[in-house]
């Protein structure tokens, strides 16, 4: 199924031979360039990435920029948001004609997260642990409640983002980040209880509900998985009790089979119940996922839901019309045209919804809006706590 509207672009949609991408500065001054293309790139579990297409008049080497912290505004007025990371990769391809022309990869203010170091932590949630992990790094948090206390949270070799994921996915749930906040969450909560941030419809108007154009899908692709499927069985984990036997722990739900979990060290009853039952609110094993093409829209994110009308006719719904979480964002641009691609996710078309209103983040948490500031050629988050930042 695949819906599709490719009519005559208004001029709004147009970026009028401008790349939308501003005031880009380096190290907190203003960096001369003029950028041809670019690709933001936002996701569950993965760092924000920037890819840049630039050229230039004035700069006659890259010398001295990598690993600099870049910043920059994308998107078109009244939606613009701004993206704050580090530059790890540069690639000069011309240097003739009186302009240097070049490509920079951009890796989110989690960038720093990639080193770690040895940690032995007793008797902590997994958001405490992510929480610290943040902390560490100059960022902030924002996390779903969970109550139980693991007994041992170790990390050897691996980095802190390792660590963060790792320690999320033991539950099932998904990371994600945005604006130098990391967000440690259960989706089944995201998609059951926080109001849809916006609807995105494939008609016009829809009984009497105007769909503003810039909220129009361009095409929208939805799937389904299979009941027989590996990743639709439940899952089912094995743990030695105080006598020494041999405890088996099934995910709870109705299953026409299961598959074991052998990757974990499991010390007791609460964590076996705890990885089985992970997998009801891990997004890749979810029934229903679809592809969204919209036309550029930078304030969606990884994490919101969104609500999605594919049906010609008022109070009818399709089999994929709905609720959706937001799983990740792509956005390309260029001269001629911004487009968004959105990857969505839910358990199933009868998920339980709540109508609640959409609230971001930082009003969820009675918190003002998070930002970003450069300290010693650092991005440091507002959220971040200073006196953990050493002992975490």
């Amino acid at each position: 199924m695949s819906i599709t509207d490719l009519m005559a672009s208004p001029t709004y949609r147009s970026t009028r031979g401008r790349v939308p991408v501003y005031r880009p500065l380096l190290n907190g001054q203003e960096f001369d360039i003029t950028v041809k293309e670019a690709a933001v790139i936002l996701g569950d579990n993965t760092h924000e990435t920037a890819v840049l297409s630039c050229s230039s008049s004035t700069l006659t080497n890259l010398d001295g920029i990598l690993d600099s912290t870049l910043s920059f505004f994308f998107g078109q007025a009244p939606r613009t948001e701004l993206f704050c990371g580090y530059i790890t990769s540069v690639s000069e391809e011309d240097a003739g004609k009186g302009n240097l022309t070049f490509s920079l990869m951009v890796l989110g203010a989690t960038q720093p997260m990639l080193k770690g170091r040895p940690r032995f932590w007793r008797n902590k949630t997994v958001p405490a642990a992510v929480e610290s992990l943040s902390y560490a790094n100059g960022l902030g948090f924002h996390g779903s409640s969970h109550t139980h206390l693991w007994g041992v949270l170790a990390q050897t070799s691996e980095s802190d983002w390792q660590m963060a994921v790792q320690y999320t996915k033991r539950l099932g749930w998904s990371l994600f980040t945005r604006y130098g906040v990391l967000m440690c969450m259960d989706p089944n909560e995201l998609i059951s209880t926080k109001g849809a941030y916006v609807t995105l419809c494939s008609i016009e108007k829809l009984g009497d509900y105007d769909i503003t154009e810039e909220r129009r899908l361009i095409e929208f692709t939805p799937s389904e998985k299979s009941e027989e499927i590996p990743e639709n069985m439940g899952t089912q984990v094995a743990y030695f009790s105080d006598k020494g036997d041999v405890q088996v722990i099934k995910e709870i739900g109705d299953f026409k089979s299961y598959r074991f979990v052998n990757n974990v060290v499991l010390r007791n009853r609460d964590e076996a119940e705890i990885i089985a039952n992970a997998g009801a609110s891990r997004v890749s094993e979810w029934k229903q996922k679809a592809e969204a093409r919209i036309w550029g829209d930078a304030d969606i994110y990884p994490g919101m839901c969104v609500d999605v009308v594919t049906a010609n006719r008022a109070y009818y719904r399709e089999k994929f019309d709905g609720r959706w979480l937001v799983q990740s964002v792509g956005h390309k641009m260029d001269g001629q045209q911004y487009q968004t691609n959105l990857r969505l996710a839910r358990p199933a078309s009868d998920t339980q919804i709540t109508q609640d209103v959409y609230r971001s983040f930082w009003l969820e948490a009675g918190r003002s809006r998070p930002t970003l500031s450069i300290q010693d050629k650092a991005w440091v988050s507002s959220w971040t706590n200073p006196t953990l930042r050493d002992v975490a």
